[in-house]
């Protein structure tokens, strides 16, 4: 069955809004499909300081065909009423509708039938609508668009089809943009522009640009590599989940730096270094292995488009 690829671009999204956008992309996306009878068979919803991507697999290449009875007035009703039943059941007379007998008389009851539209047509309705009622905390409009999101957006990939074979773009369009099966790399690094068919090739392509997708794996890089330099110097990283997970959102392609700070600037106390340093810097510290700080000796990390400082 086909498959959904889904990628908004757009300036840098604030790290503390990342995960809860990537969730609620999901879960509305997803949901709209079940509504309208697409039901899929998984779904993977990621972010990056510049993009949120949706994969949905599985999804039927056209909603199921519906047959509903409904039930009209009485044998015998006035003929306004028998009219009215007429045309909001779409039978062309009142023959075309089955009696039917209960303990309060004879109905008239009309089959309905509704035949399936194809998973494409029903997703490009879906997505615009899904993209302007998005529940960002904060968002803003820019340009002479009327499109509210939570930074300008630059483009959409959005791509639907069978692993056999080319994918089709889901036609649609928002204040001018279209949707199309290209995005871009690390601002700096890889900023061309490339097209890809579905997801495995989205990541292997985004990997090649300097782009890891997931937020997961990148605080994964940053932690190991953090330890790794950290240890090489005869230090230990002072671990910090909150501020790694931070720092994740913060680079689309990890790179640890280690270096130093002058000693007059750490004469303070410990604990007023590593406050600073986290909140205004989103650096780490490391200590010696006795658990003090060390003497000036910082790290950082740099991506996403900018260079963010990790102290170490």
């Amino acid at each position: 069955m086909p498959d959904l690829l889904l990628e908004f671009l757009s300036e840098e999204i604030p790290a503390r809004m990342q995960a809860r956008a990537a969730e609620d992309l999901k879960t509305i996306v997803t949901n709209r499909l079940i509504e309208a009878g697409l039901v899929y068979e998984g779904a993977r919803a990621f972010a990056t300081p510049r993009r949120l991507s949706l994969t949905v697999q599985g999804v039927p290449a056209r909603q199921p065909d519906l047959k509903e009875e409904r039930k009209g007035p009485k044998v015998g009703a006035p003929e306004q009423a028998i009219a009215g039943f007429v045309r909001a059941a779409g039978l062309k007379s009142i023959n075309e509708a089955k009696v039917q007998a209960d303990k309060k008389g004879d109905f008239y009851v009309a089959t309905i039938e509704k035949k399936g539209r194809p998973a494409l047509d029903v997703i490009a309705e879906t997505l615009p609508e899904v993209v302007r009622s998005f529940p960002w905390p904060k968002s803003m409009r820019w340009g002479s668009g009327t499109l509210s999101w939570v930074r300008p957006l630059h483009s959409i990939l959005a791509t639907f089809g069978p692993e056999t074979e080319e994918p089709d773009i889901v036609p649609f369009r928002l204040d001018g943009l279209a949707a199309g099966d290209q995005t871009r790399g690390h601002r700096f690094m890889a900023p061309a522009p490339f097209t890809v068919r579905r997801f495995d090739d989205y990541v292997a392509k985004l990997e090649r640009a300097k782009v890891v997708l997931d937020a997961a794996r990148r605080a994964d890089m940053i932690l190991a590599d953090a330890k790794n330099q950290a240890f090489a110097q005869g230090y230990e990283l002072v671990e910090d989940d909150g501020l790694l997970a931070e720092v994740a959102g913060l680079v689309e392609w990890p790179v640890v730096l280690m270096g130093s700070f002058d000693d007059a600037f750490l004469s303070i106390p410990d604990e007023v270094i590593r406050a600073t340093i986290r909140n205004n810097q989103k650096c780490f510290v490391l200590a010696r292995r006795t658990g003090a700080l060390p003497s000036p000796l910082w790290g950082g990390v740099g991506g996403g488009g900018r260079s963010e400082s990790l102290r170490d």
